[in-house]
């Protein structure tokens, strides 16, 4: 399936993700090099479309991503629409805990999984499946150019998705804050 061009953008660094601490649903705001961050990409977004005219404005509901386009807003003319299809993926159980306390609560969940894996089908949260159902029944209802502001790993399902890739190849793609990932053509560039 073809999708429209999107440009797609992780919110700011948060105090949590500082600390280590997993988000998914729950909020922690941005630090002052996520508000950095932010505008960073303001800027990168002017340098590279000048204005949002014939673009859709999304961003997810959750407070790090509406802190993060407030700032972008600095640099670059956004009023995106909240859109619950962009949240983070539920973490269930392991929301607000840090690694430590993940691998001592549930140690089976957490064994052996690389990275981030273990996001994904988490006590009580979302599967890649179902993320893979979300984010599909968001890039289904774009009807043309789409600039968003969401999170990590909504982030790289929705990449992975454009992208045509597997679960194990979605699972490998980076999230990197403050940078803007230009999705067309079934390809992704990064705009740093």
């Amino acid at each position: 399936m073809s999708y429209p061009r999107i440009i797609f953008m992780r919110h700011g660094e948060t105090e949590w993700n500082l600390a280590g601490r997993a988000q998914g649903h729950l909020n922690s705001p941005l630090t002052e090099k996520g508000r950095a961050q932010a505008q960073k990409l303001g800027e990168i977004l002017k340098r590279e479309l000048g204005s949002p005219e014939g673009f859709a404005q999304m961003v997810s509901p959750i407070g790090r991503t509406l802190e993060t386009a407030e700032n972008i807003k600095k640099h670059f003319p956004f009023d995106p629409t909240p859109i619950d299809l962009l949240k983070e993926i539920d973490l269930g159980k392991l929301s607000g805990l840090n690694r430590a306390e993940m691998d001592a609560q549930y140690p089976d969940h957490m064994a052996g999984k690389p990275d981030y894996d273990w996001y994904f089908g988490a006590p009580g949260g979302e599967t890649m499946g179902e993320m893979r159902m979300r984010a599909g029944k968001w890039l289904d209802s774009l009807t043309g150019p789409t600039i968003a502001v969401a999170h990590g790993q909504i982030g790289k399902v929705i990449r992975g998705i454009y992208l045509g890739l597997s679960d194990e190849q979605i699972l490998r793609l980076k999230e990197p804050q403050g940078v803007v990932h230009m999705l067309d053509d079934g390809k992704e560039t990064i705009w740093t």
